[in-house]
């Protein structure tokens, strides 16, 4: 049975959140928000203890997975991830796990992003996207 990790993060917008995900390989459908935390699963199906308003199942991810999950305490996301999923701990010889470090850092960079164009579009700012010459993306805002 894997471990969950949890990943003490600084996002806060579940709705740049949802976005993040989405622009890193999730189709909206396979993601679940919910109001009251819901139980995680893990790759046989059975119920753990950790909760996520924020759930893509692990059909979603591949067939060996467990859920992965967003728990909002206090105003901040905490993400459940297995060691499997995560190729960490007694998984890290599996450099392509599905939610690595490298997925996770793109998660950020892309929460970051959504969270701006969100600001911009409060705020009437106008802005434009695309990628620097390194292939990152890039928000230009004109006030």
């Amino acid at each position: 049975m894997s471990h969950f990790v949890n990943v003490v993060t600084q996002m806060k917008n579940k709705e740049a959140l949802v976005l993040a995900l989405i622009r890193n390989g999730f189709a909206e459908s396979m993601i679940e928000v919910h109001d009251t935390p819901q139980n995680l699963y893990g790759y046989r199906g059975d119920k753990r203890a950790q909760k996520a308003h924020i759930i893509v199942r692990r059909s979603s991810i591949g067939s060996s997975s467990n859920d992965i999950g967003f728990e909002n305490v206090n105003g901040t996301f905490v993400a459940h991830i297995s060691e499997f999923d995560s190729g960490t701990g007694s998984y890290s010889y599996i450099h392509d796990a599905r939610c690595n470090q490298n997925w996770q850092n793109k998660l950020g960079t892309y929460y970051g992003i959504e969270t701006a164009k969100l600001e911009c579009k409060k705020n009437h700012i106008k802005y434009t996207e695309d990628v620097d010459e390194q292939e990152r993306p890039r928000l230009r805002m004109f006030v």
